[in-house]
Order: C-alpha cells, then sequence, then structure tokens
C-alpha cells in the first residue's frame, strides 16, 4: 500500500527500510563568501547566489567558497519517525563525518551528466548527511546507531559466509553470487562510499551489525 508521507501511516510500530532513498531528496546549498554565506538557486537554466535568507544554522567559522548541504525533508521524516518509535535502516553514500561539500550530482544511463542540462531526464543525488540525520534522530528521542561503512555493517552480518553457502548450493551461478557479495563490501568502492544507519526506540537493544567493536 502507497502512503503521501509518514502521517499517512497507520498507527502503531512501524519498520521502515531505505535504500538508496534519502539522496533523492531535494537539498538547499549555501556557499561561504566574503565572511557571509550565500544560497545557490538555478533561474533560467544557470546558477544564481543570492544572500541566504530562511536559512538553518550556518557554522561562522567556515574557508571562503566552502558549501554546506542540509536536506530539510530528510531531516524532517526523521523527526516523525523518531517520534512515533519506529526503527528505521538506512543505507546510502554519503559521508560518516560532518563537513563542507558541493555533492550533487546528475546520472544519465549510469554516466555522469549536467545537472542543468536536461531537467527531468537525469537522475539528481546528493550525498546524506548521516551524522545530521543522526542528531536529528536523538533531539527527537531515538537512538542512532552509525553510521558504518555499509561493507563492515553487511561482514558483521554474515554477508560472505552467506554468500558462500549459496555458492555451494548453485554451482553455475557460484562465480555471480560471489563477486556481488564482495562488491558489496569492497573497502574500495561501495563498501566504504555505503553507509549504514539505523534508528530505533532508545529502550531497543543495539540492532546486529552496529555492535561496538
Amino acid at each position: 500500500t502507497w502512503h503521501d508521507g509518514i502521517e499517512a501511516l497507520p498507527p502503531g510500530p512501524a519498520i521502515v527500510l531505505a535504500n538508496e532513498f534519502f539522496d533523492a531528496l531535494p537539498i538547499r546549498q549555501f556557499i561561504r563568501r566574503g565572511g557571509g554565506w550565500q544560497e545557490r538557486f538555478v533561474e533560467a537554466g544557470h546558477w544564481r547566489e543570492q544572500p541566504a535568507e530562511a536559512a538553518p544554522p550556518l557554522p561562522e567559522a567556515a574557508p571562503e567558497g566552502a558549501v554546506l548541504e542540509h536536506c530539510a525533508p530528510a531531516l524532517a521524516m526523521v523527526r516523525q519517525l523518531a517520534a512515533r518509535g519506529a526503527t528505521l535502516l538506512a543505507i546510502d553514500y554519503g559521508p560518516a563525518e560532518a563537513g563542507f561539500g558541493d555533492s550533487l550530482q546528475a546520472m544519465a544511463s549510469h554516466r555522469r551528466a549536467d545537472p542543468l542540462a536536461a531537467p527531468g531526464s537525469v537522475d539528481l543525488t546528493a550525498h546524506v548527511a548521516f551524522p545530521a540525520l543522526a542528531a536529528a534522530a536523538r533531539e527527537a528521542g531515538a537512538a542512532a546507531h552509525g553510521p558504518l561503512p555499509m561493507g563492515l555493517f553487511l561482514q558483521r552480518l554474515g554477508l560472505m559466509s552467506r554468500a558462500a553457502i549459496l555458492a555451494r548450493l548453485s554451482p553455475r551461478h557460484a562465480g555471480t553470487i560471489l563477486s556481488g557479495a564482495e562488491r558489496l563490501v569492497a573497502p574500495e568502492g561501495m563498501g566504504r562510499l555505503f553507509k549504514a544507519l539505523c534508528l530505533c526506540h532508545p529502550g531497543l537493544a543495539i540492532p546486529p551489525g552496529f555492535e561496538p567493536a
């Protein structure tokens, strides 16, 4: 059943899986210019900057040209889920530490594209600010576990052992199974770039895969 928003979900416990979901939500970009902050907009197919208004809290100390990204819809969703005691597992790409950077990118046919070249025909994404999501959840009363590199998370859950069992049971597909598992945990690729974050009720035990080393 499709729902228009979290507020439309029926009452009661909820388990939410968000795989490459938050990276598709709209962001605002703020750029440090001359000791202040400008917000970046799109106007008539071109980038434009103007003094930031109705902005989220912005740091006073930032290098010239630094870009700060803010995703209000993601923070609002996390707060809503935390308020209703839901459990969320989010897997997406983004940094484990807060920082600056322009992560907005466009993809078309699995290749990088110009975000402004063909509106509506390319996929726009931005890195997920996992530290901000975790902080918003904690402020709303939830516990936050992670973010962890996806590779570490999946290995703690036994992915490679499971892949080895499946490969033995299906020799014809063994190569595909094992290479797919390796791709998910590879530290030089998806295993490091993607992160896993779990938000849940503070009274619950630490979720599997997030236990302290």
